[in-house]
């Protein structure tokens, strides 16, 4: 009885661990997928990114010493931006509400204004309701406001 005990216990433990343990070994192996894409991106552009964000929809990369940022867009066929930080005059982060319901998030970004052409901001989209799958607006607000600090650092510097 305890063998047979023992035996359908360590069964309910794999069937319940497992699945986890796979799902978490996936999640670290596109993060590091994710990096070395970003990676190998920063040195085509003979960028060397010290602070980077991966996400599933947009990976960001920042070399402080040529004040430059690197966007890449995953979901766009790896499709790539190189901004001087030099040319931006402001930077803020924009969120749009539900016309209906005010308190919810359809979309962040982080505005980006040039120097000259303060009219359009060029957008970097952190959360958009109809792309995003996954996400929480709240945790990708979060991250829109940590790298407009990172950026508006450097633009005053």
């Amino acid at each position: 009885m305890d063998t047979s005990s023992t035996l359908i216990g360590l069964g309910l433990l794999a069937v319940f661990v497992l699945p986890i343990l796979y799902l978490i070994w996936q999640q670290n192996h596109k993060q590091k997928k994710g990096l070395k894409s970003l990676k190998d991106i920063s040195t085509k552009n003979k960028l060397h990114t010290e602070i980077v964000e991966i996400s599933s929809t947009l990976m960001l990369g920042l070399d402080s010493k040529a004040n430059k940022l690197l966007i890449v867009e995953p979901i766009n066929n790896m499709q790539h931006r190189v901004l001087y930080l030099n040319k931006i005059g402001t930077s803020s982060v924009n969120t749009m509400p539900f016309p209906d319901n005010r308190k919810l998030i359809k979309r962040v970004s982080l505005d980006l204004f040039g120097i000259q052409d303060k009219n359009s901001p060029m957008e970097i989209i952190f959360y958009d309701d109809d792309d995003n799958e996954n996400h929480n607006a709240a945790e990708r607000l979060a991250v829109a406001k940590k790298w407009n600090q990172l950026i508006s650092e450097r633009l005053s510097a």
